[in-house]
């Protein structure tokens, strides 16, 4: 079954479409018109439509009233450059909840991410109730207390001892979601080889979304290390069977407002 229609009288005929299939399911007929290869296996990117700017090509699995207007001006360089450099992790946040139209705003910018083959197999969870944010928490710190502090991993050396967080958590302090109003998480199936890189790009793309809606953000590190070893706490986030969290973020307005980008280690890279 074919999937592409090519309106011939629209057609410009330059091969834009076909240069920029990755799949390669287009090829030029004789006449230079794009057309579908038979045996192609196309991955359903969208690359081929959003490149006819004549509006000559449609593909029947992705409805032409789905897809968006690109911007036709880009932000300058010089604009983004400070913006990236200047996101800072934000760990202090306003007792106020962040709206939930603006989390399915942020989403829907995550979800157009790339991911490997287009496969788009991400699975998010949203919790944006404070005691709810609260009680994870709480079953990290469940975790916390049965592990034993000879169980103190790598990954917590930069995160602080157990013993230090623990301590922090009986004092009224959450060193683990900061007060945060909202945790969203990334899942992926478990045997989905690029879940943790499909997962780690859409974070940050949702990530670099909030920051633009003036939005604090922190990633969720600690939680979505015990979201893998302890059950209650995979329970308590009603994780999908046959699914792994490979990656959080905190979110929240900001209490504090940063006015500088601070110095970072020299750059190590060098050129083949």
């Amino acid at each position: 079954m074919r999937h592409i229609t090519v309106n011939t009288s629209l057609c410009q005929r330059d091969g834009a479409c076909v240069a920029v299939c990755s799949s390669k399911v287009l090829s030029r007929n004789e006449e230079g018109f794009p057309e579908e290869v038979a045996e192609g296996n196309c991955i359903l990117c969208g690359h081929c439509v959003a490149m006819c700017s004549s509006g000559a090509l449609t593909h029947a699995d992705l409805p032409q009233k789905d897809f968006l207007a690109a911007a036709k001006e880009r932000p300058t360089p010089a604009l983004i450059d400070s913006f990236l450099m200047g996101r800072r992790s934000v760990r202090e946040f306003k007792d106020q909840p962040v709206a939930r139209e603006t989390v399915k705003e942020l989403l829907d910018v995550a979800r157009r991410a790339p991911t490997a083959n287009n496969s788009q197999k991400l699975h998010w969870i949203v919790v944006d109730d404070k005691e709810k944010v609260h009680t994870l928490s709480g079953k990290v710190m469940d975790w916390m207390r049965t592990s034993g502090s000879s169980n103190v991993m790598d990954w917590m050396r930069t995160s602080g001892s157990i013993q230090e967080i623990l301590a922090q958590w009986e004092r009224g302090y959450d060193h683990v979601l900061r007060g945060a109003p909202t945790v969203v998480l990334a899942c992926a199936p478990e045997d989905y080889g690029w879940g943790k890189e499909d997962c780690a790009i859409a974070l940050t793309f949702l990530e670099l979304a909030a920051e633009a809606h003036g939005l604090g953000v922190c990633w969720a590190g600690i939680l979505t290390r015990i979201a893998g070893v302890h059950a209650p706490l995979r329970q308590a986030l009603l994780v999908p069977e046959g699914y792994a969290v490979y990656g959080g973020l905190m979110l929240g307005e900001r209490k504090y407002k940063y006015g500088r980008i601070p110095p970072r280690k020299p750059l190590s890279a060098h050129w083949i």
